[in-house]
């Protein structure tokens, strides 16, 4: 009776066996959509400061020699819920990726209802503390805090352009930026404020007076009617406490607990640098607040400052430092030796690169740009770990901003000449089609699935975003045993860069009632591009989604 007692467990253990696969990735659950990581904070963090050199030097010198002779590679980014995607945080809002915004959404971003009114006096009460342009920190009619930055007068409406433009962008794809607009105004609206000061030249506090005000403002960009040109962004909501950086965790933060190398946002991040030419993205271009909502503080986390973009030039410095942002970090010990060994005869893609006549954006260009190789002024821990999973991801959010949106944008930047605009336009165009037709097909282009009556629906794209003129598509579904795929055909009926496939006719084992669906796009002309792996679930209820894989090539999930 014993034996027979075993006997009869070991085959219910094996039968058991039989039906669970090590396929079956994902529970039968609601996918992650919001991180929990806005938790009542009691006790506020403590500031943290960033130095410029020593980050610089960490990031050159320190940390490349600690990662030569470690033997780690990159991992999956941490924070990917089943549905390959980030969910919301203190980090990211899922915005123009997930849903449509509609042009008032795209033109306001991160910006409240009422501006600065420039027919109202603003009051000065500090220098702006660092940074390439000059400005002021005034607090406007309404009794908000701006700061105010102007062009200078060798790149006219660049900087200005760029910040605006820069908190734009990032705030659409998902990322919390501060409110940048243009203003123009007059000089008198400009009032000394009580006790403002500023630097001396060896750094010291001292009185703020008109005369400093006055040499500022002689060397701003002007609007054409002879109105002085500035960027004005509005203080952030809540205490700041310095830079968050792109590496480790802040420890006296209980809600940090993800390596922020490893979020995938934030690797993500070197495509949006990319795009824009954020050259100076590193951890002084960010800051931390003490945020206060709904009864709860916590940290919130900002991207700032987007002054360097669309072609900043350091006319301080030999003209061949600006031709090699992007390109090339500050100090690049790969690209010295090379030229070393090559006794400089070595082509390299800066050197075809020429000041743009057709508009004040110094060597940002369409040509030949590359954003697999791109390069910020030093090396950014996040950007390194950038695997082509995240790049995909962030691939798929810029696929969304398409000309409509990116013209929207742009035109809160208020660029006075509009071939100026149109030329930056052209310029941003083209090198988002340079992001999106690598990134796209290194991992699947599809993208969002759903079930419509036992119908797995998906869209195309790089057929939507015209990277492709027309595609083919295949599905392969697998049921338990997982071996041989039970439908192997093509879809028929794609229009638009969307389609759907029958599942009617794919019935999973009532004892395992787990589906996987690879779903392959082939453009004309070219190879299989790696599948989307969607895994979804049965039984009693109608199909559903659980899961979501973008594999690296067509393998037949294994047991």
């Amino acid at each position: 009776m014993r034996q027979s007692l075993f006997m009869a467990l070991g085959f219910a253990l094996s039968l058991g066996g039989c039906v669970h696969y090590k396929v079956h990735r994902f529970p039968d659950r609601p996918a992650v959509w919001v991180d929990a990581d806005e938790n009542h904070v009691e006790e506020r963090v403590e500031d943290y400061w960033s130095g410029l050199s020593w980050d610089g030097a960490d990031q050159t010198i320190f940390l490349p020699v600690q990662r030569a002779l470690g033997v780690t590679r990159p991992g999956m980014a941490a924070n990917v819920n089943s549905w390959d995607e980030v969910p919301d945080s203190s980090w990211f809002r899922n915005r123009i990726g997930m849903r449509a915004m509609s042009d008032e959404e795209l033109a306001q971003g991160s910006c409240p209802d009422e501006l600065l009114d420039p027919s109202r006096p603003w009051t000065v009460t500090a220098a702006k503390p660092n940074g390439a342009n000059p400005g002021f920190i005034i607090k406007g009619p309404e009794g908000r805090g701006w700061l105010l930055k102007f062009d200078g007068l060798k790149q006219p409406d660049r900087a200005t352009t760029a910040d605006v433009l820069g908190s734009r962008l990032y705030h659409a794809a998902g990322y919390f930026s501060p409110c940048n607009i243009i203003v123009f105004f007059e000089p008198d609206v400009l009032q000394m404020g009580e006790g403002a000061e500023t630097k001396d030249h060896l750094g010291n506090d001292r009185p703020m007076n008109r005369e400093d005000v006055d040499t500022v403002l002689a060397a701003a960009g002007k609007h054409n009617d002879g109105r002085l040109r500035a960027s004005a962004s509005l203080f952030l909501p809540g205490r700041p406490v310095g830079p968050w950086t792109y590496q480790g965790t802040r420890k006296d933060d209980p809600n940090d607990v993800i390596n922020h190398e490893d979020r995938r946002e934030l690797r993500g991040a070197k495509l949006m640098a990319a795009w824009t030419n954020h050259f100076d993205a590193r951890e002084q271009n960010t800051l931390a607040i003490w945020a206060k909502e709904d009864g709860r503080t916590f940290v919130r986390h900002y991207y700032l400052d987007f002054g360097d973009t669309l072609g900043s030039i350091w006319w301080w410095t030999p003209m061949s430092m600006s031709h090699r942002f992007g390109y090339s970090y500050y100090l690049d010990m790969g690209d010295v030796g090379m030229d070393w060994l090559t006794l400089g005869a070595l082509k390299r893609p800066w050197n075809q690169l020429e000041i743009s006549d057709r508009a004040p954006v110094g060597f940002f260009a369409a040509e030949p740009f590359a954003p697999e190789r791109y390069k910020t002024g030093y090396p950014n821990p996040a950007f390194l770990r950038m695997l082509p999973e995240d790049g995909s991801w962030m691939a798929r959010i810029l696929a969304r901003m398409d000309g409509p949106a990116l013209r929207v944008m742009l035109e809160q930047g208020e660029m006075q000449n509009k071939a100026h605009e149109e030329e930056v336009f052209r310029i941003l165009s083209s090198r988002r089609d340079r992001i999106l037709a690598y990134y796209l097909r290194i991992r699947s282009p599809l993208a969002d699935f759903r079930m419509e009556d036992n119908q797995l629906c998906f869209a195309d794209l790089l057929l939507q975003t015209g990277m492709v003129g027309e595609s083919d598509y295949d599905v392969r579904a697998y049921v338990a045993p997982f071996s041989e795929p039970v439908l192997n055909a093509a879809i028929e009926g794609v229009e638009d860069g969307m389609g759907c496939v029958s599942l009617a006719d794919v019935q999973p084992d009532s004892r395992d009632p787990y589906l996987i669906v690879d779903l392959i796009a082939r453009p004309r002309g070219e190879d299989d591009l790696p599948p989307a792996r969607v895994h979804l679930m049965g039984g009693a209820k109608p199909l559903r989604i659980v899961g979501i894989e973008r594999p690296a090539d067509g393998v037949a999930p294994k047991r």
